[in-house]
């Protein structure tokens, strides 16, 4: 087993990824931030009755 193996390899059999970039962080966080507003914007018009969940 070489030195790498080792520091990657821990003792549990899980392997860990090395820290993500700024640039995928900026990415995610963006995409994260979208979702919350369109859950948000979903909320709002279920609560003023805009969308139906149980039509009737």
């Amino acid at each position: 087993m070489s030195d790498d193996d080792e520091r990657l390899g821990l003792p549990d059999g899980h392997r860990y990824d090395a820290p993500e970039s700024d640039e995928t962080r900026a990415g995610k966080e963006w995409a994260y931030a979208i979702l919350g507003i369109l859950v948000l914007v979903l909320l709002v018009l279920i609560a003023t009755g805009t969308v139906q969940i149980f039509p009737g």
